[in-house]
């Protein structure tokens, strides 16, 4: 089976190569962590179609540079300029069919995107269209449309959801049919926080019990000292 990196090496070298070809992944992770900081790793691997939401893509566009990553094979699909922004510029303050236009506007860009062969889709995040005022199904159909992608491009997709916030049932959905679950957090040791990933579902691969502490410093960085033998 054809495997795709994340960019992260140690962690590429655990899973034997990368995530199998066609991996949708849900990124379940506590923001205190920095889990933006692995999105934009991933995105250092391949052509990558990186949706913002919450941040115009200029600014995530900054903070990837400013970690040493090049972004000239990045295309930004600015979400939060086309939901929060008018024509003129201006902030839209209450539109009520705004929350329905997002999904079509996200339709017709990752119907685009189905045409592409092994590339990255990035939602950063997939937490803003699970909070908006639409009927559920929308929502599930939006997930289910990412799954049928991904596997379409025959590449690998990170929808981060953010931990806690979001009704137990939807989270479980999300993570339900997602091909793996990267599980984001953090530990406090005293007067220290310690970052903490696990993987505990990875389809078509066995099981990884172990759980990988990280810090960032140019990007993500596992500590092999005390995880990894």
């Amino acid at each position: 089976m054809e495997r795709i990196p994340t960019g992260i090496t140690i962690l590429d070298k655990r899973l034997g190569g990368g995530l199998p070809a066609g991996t949708m992944v849900c990124i379940f992770a506590n923001p205190i962590a920095m889990p933006e900081v692995f999105l934009h790793q991933f995105a250092s691997v391949y052509a990558t179609f990186y949706f913002t939401t919450v941040r115009p893509a200029k600014y995530v566009r900054e903070n990837i540079e400013s970690m040493g990553f090049d972004v000239d094979h990045i295309e930004f699909i600015d979400v939060f300029e086309k939901y929060y922004l008018s024509e003129t510029g201006a902030f839209v303050v209450e539109d009520m069919y705004r929350d329905r236009n997002i999904f079509d506007f996200v339709d017709a860009k990752l119907s685009e995107i189905s045409t592409e062969k092994h590339v990255i889709i990035i939602f950063d995040n997939l937490s803003f269209f699970l909070k908006l005022n639409v009927p559920v199904g929308l929502k599930e159909w939006l997930i289910n449309k990412i799954y049928v992608t991904t596997k379409n491009v025959e590449g690998i997709s990170y929808c981060y959801v953010i931990k806690n916030i979001h009704p137990k049932d939807l989270e479980s959905l999300v993570i339900d049919l997602s091909d793996a679950v990267f599980d984001i957090d953090v530990e406090r040791h005293g007067d220290r926080i310690v970052n903490r990933l696990a993987i505990p579902k990875v389809r078509n691969m066995q099981p990884i019990t172990e759980t990988f502490r990280y810090y960032i410093s140019e990007g993500v960085q596992i500590d092999t000292s005390r995880d990894i033998a």
